[in-house]
C-alpha cells in the first residue's frame, strides 16, 4: 500500500513541478506565439529532458544530501511536503524553486528524525552556492547580451524592413532556445521528484512516469506562472527575450551536465531583470519583491512541513 501511495505521490509531485514551470514565459511574453502553444511545446520538451537526461542530477539529491538510508515513510514525508508547498505557490501564480523545496524537506526530516549529523553539510553548501551564483550569472549575462545586441542593431539595422526581419529571426531563434531551455529544465527539475523513488523502482520507469506527470502539470496549471513571468514582470520584445533565454539556457544546461541542482525559476527571473536594467525599462518591483519573499520562505517552509508530516506519521 505504501508503494502504491508513493507512486501516486510521485505523479502528484511531478505535476506540481510542471505546474510551476515558467520556462516558456519569455516566448509567450514577447507575443511571438500564444500562451497555449507555448505551454504545449514546453510540456513536450520537459518530458523528453526528464526521461533522457534526468539521471544527471538524481545522484546529487538522492544520495548526496543525507547519509542515512531513508525508509519508505521518509520518502513519503519528503515528497508530500515538497508537493504541498509547490501547489500552494502555483495556485497563487508565483514561480518558486522545486530544488529549494526538496532540499528543505530533506533537511527538515533529517534534522528532526536522524539529527544534524545525518546531513551532508558539504553538499548543502555546494547547492546553496549554486543557488546564489546562478541567478547572478543570469543577471550579468543577460545585461551584457542586451547591451551588445542593442549596439549591434543601432549600427547595422536601418529602416522598418530591417527591423521586421530582425524581429522575425529573433522570434524563430527564441522558439529554438526556449525549447532547448525547457529540455534542460525538465532534466534538472525531474530529479526533485525521482531522486528517491528511483531507489525503489527502475530509474528510467520512474523518470518516464514523472516526466509525463510534469508535462500534464505544464499543460494545466502552468499557464498561470507563464503569464506571471512573461507578461507581468517586465515588458519584452523578441530580441530581448532571446537574450534572456540564451543566458538561462547556458547556465542551466551547464549546471545539469555537472549534476548540480539549480533553480530554473531564479535564473530566468534574474535574467529578465538583467534585461530590464540594461534597457532602463519598467520593472514590476512589487511583483519581484513577492517572488523573492516566496523564494526565501521556500526552504524553511518545506522543512517545517516535513517535520510536521513526520511527526504526524
Amino acid at each position: 500500500m505504501l508503494i502504491v501511495l508513493t507512486v501516486l505521490l510521485a505523479l502528484y509531485i511531478s505535476w506540481s513541478i510542471g505546474s510551476n514551470d515558467e520556462t516558456m514565459g519569455t516566448l509567450a511574453g514577447c507575443g511571438y506565439i500564444s500562451i497555449g502553444r507555448a505551454v504545449l511545446i514546453g510540456a513536450i520538451a520537459d518530458a523528453l529532458g526528464a526521461i533522457l537526461l534526468g539521471y544527471r542530477v538524481e545522484e546529487t539529491i538522492g544520495r548526496g544530501l543525507i547519509s542515512v538510508d531513508l525508509t519508505y515513510y521518509d520518502i513519503f514525508v519528503i515528497m508530500v511536503s515538497m508537493a504541498t508547498w509547490l501547489i500552494i505557490s502555483s495556485a497563487m501564480g508565483i514561480p518558486i524553486s522545486t530544488t529549494h523545496s526538496i532540499v528543505g524537506a530533506v533537511t527538515g526530516l533529517g534534522a528532526y528524525k536522524y539529527g544534524l549529523q545525518s546531513l551532508n553539510l558539504k553538499s548543502l553548501v555546494r547547492i546553496a552556492a549554486g543557488w546564489i551564483l546562478s541567478p547572478l550569472i543570469g543577471v550579468i549575462m543577460a545585461y551584457f547580451m542586451e547591451k551588445f545586441v542593442s549596439m549591434y542593431l543601432k549600427r547595422r539595422v536601418r529602416g522598418l524592413i530591417d527591423r521586421l526581419k530582425v524581429g522575425r529571426f529573433s522570434g524563430l531563434m527564441l522558439l529554438v532556445w526556449t525549447t532547448y531551455t525547457s529540455f534542460f529544465r525538465g532534466a534538472n527539475d525531474i530529479a526533485n521528484a525521482t531522486s528517491f523513488i528511483s531507489l525503489m523502482f527502475d530509474p528510467i520507469l520512474a523518470r518516464t512516469i514523472c516526466g509525463i506527470g510534469m508535462a500534464v502539470g505544464v499543460l494545466t496549471l502552468g499557464r498561470r506562472v507563464v503569464r506571471t513571468v512573461g507578461e507581468e514582470l517586465v515588458e519584452l520584445d523578441p530580441v530581448s527575450a532571446l537574450a534572456v533565454q540564451i543566458s538561462v539556457a547556458s547556465t542551466l544546461s551547464i549546471g545539469t551536465m555537472l549534476g548540480l541542482p539549480l533553480s530554473g525559476s531564479q535564473i530566468l527571473v534574474a535574467a529578465i531583470i538583467g534585461i530590464g536594467l540594461a534597457r532602463g525599462s519598467w520593472i514590476n518591483i512589487q511583483e519581484l519583491k513577492h517572488m523573492i519573499l516566496t523564494w526565501i520562505t521556500t526552504f524553511p517552509g518545506a522543512a517545517i512541513l516535513a517535520i510536521a508530516f513526520a511527526y504526524v506519521i
